[in-house]
């Protein structure tokens, strides 16, 4: 029995483990859907019908996990060897002779593609995209419309916001009423913001981590309840 009680909670923790860890992994990255409101059709003979520059997207973000999935659409039936579209990556600034890789989808059909890392980076030459100055979507002989692009699995970024400060001109000197309005104002202002009430932490509280470990640390105690009263029995 004691045997039996050991192994339910060794792997209880390691269940437990395993959700925590993912947690982490999760909270680390993100996924981000580029616009493809300035797509256009491709030329139908190895054209481009979107180009996201490295000002809208930095590909040093990616990570080992990062999937490239992309929606389109083809002006008429595909009857090509392959996939109808690929994924290009340029390098033209820092790589002499210039990069300019193809990648391949390992996952097509005739509206959708998928891009994974291992992928881009053997057909880049390197697994090092802060390089890349321009990342494309391209035909493979056939004329297409980019309507979406996601990438999974991103760095995140933080982002830091500044406290703009606005200096206004004063043209008149301002009146009694004026002054004890604009005070009685600001002391409001202040009584409310002290009254209202302050995340934890400085952010929202993490929800979906604690609900995990409560039911997993509810499903220990109850296995252990009855494995406790099974031992009962016998006695």
């Amino acid at each position: 029995m004691k045997k039996i009680l050991k192994t339910v909670l060794s792997a209880a923790i390691l269940c437990l483990t395993a959700v925590i860890m993912s947690v982490c992994v999760s909270a680390e990255t993100e996924d981000v859907e580029l616009p493809t409101t300035m797509a256009k059709n491709s030329s139908g003979s190895w054209g481009q019908s979107i180009t996201f520059q490295k000002t809208s997207f930095d590909c040093s973000r990616f990570t080992p996990e990062s999937v490239i999935n992309v929606e389109f659409e083809l002006d008429g039936e595909w009857t090509g060897i392959g996939a109808p579209v690929e994924l290009i990556l340029q390098n033209f600034s820092t790589a002499d002779p210039q990069i300019w890789a193809k990648v391949e989808p390992f996952e097509y059909d005739e509206t959708t593609a998928s891009f994974r890392y291992e992928d881009m980076a053997a057909a880049y030459g390197s697994d090092d995209f802060s390089g890349v100055d321009n990342m494309c979507l391209g035909d493979c002989g056939i004329v297409m419309k980019a309507t979406k692009f996601v990438i999974t699995n991103c760095e995140k970024v933080e982002v830091t916001t500044t406290e703009a400060t606005t200096t206004e001109a004063v043209t008149e000197p301002a009146t009694s009423a004026e002054t004890t309005a604009a005070a009685e104002t600001t002391a409001a202002t202040a009584a409310a913001e002290t009254e209202a009430p302050s995340e934890i932490g400085g952010g929202s509280i993490p929800i979906i981590p604690i609900v995990i470990v409560t039911v997993v640390v509810a499903v220990i105690i109850v296995v252990v309840i009855i494995i406790i009263k099974s031992k009962r029995r016998f006695y």
